[in-house]
Order: C-alpha cells, then structure tokens, then sequence
C-alpha cells in the first residue's frame, strides 16, 4: 500500500478519522473492510493479523503501526485540522 493509496481510500468516500495524540483512528464501515484488505495484502495478516475494534457498523484501525509498517507519514494521508 502507497500513501497514493491509502490516502484515495479515505478521501474517495469521506472515512472518518481522528487524531487521538500521535496516532489516527481510522472508522471503516463494514461494506468497506473488504478494499481495506485487499490494500493491506495478505503478507500484512500472515502472522499477528492487525489489531482493531469491531463496533457496530464498522471497524477501528489505529492507523500509525499500519502506517510505519507500509513507509507513510501519517501527515501525508491525514490532516490535523
């Protein structure tokens, strides 16, 4: 996954997303999980998989590992505004 990538992901469709200090929480919705791991790719999800939580309707990602792990800055893809 590119910055490129990720960042049309979360613009295409406004997904919400908040700073929470130095990290991002990214809510996808349950009919986007699907795009979400196909981009991750299965080498992401061989061993411990990604840690999130699962509310109702959709699912929340703490962006920062996710990204170090694929070389993005989050402040490439989120704006702190």
């Amino acid at each position: 996954m590119t910055a490129l990538e990720l960042y049309k992901f979360v613009t295409s469709n406004k997904r919400e997303y908040h700073w929470n200090e130095e990290d991002v929480l990214l809510f996808i919705s349950i009919y986007d999980i699907k795009e979400f791991n196909e981009m991750l790719g299965a080498s992401v999800l061989d061993e411990a998989g990604i840690v999130c939580n699962m509310k109702d309707g959709y699912f929340v990602f703490r962006m920062n590992d996710i990204c170090e792990y694929f070389g993005i800055e989050l402040l490439d893809v989120f704006t702190k505004s």
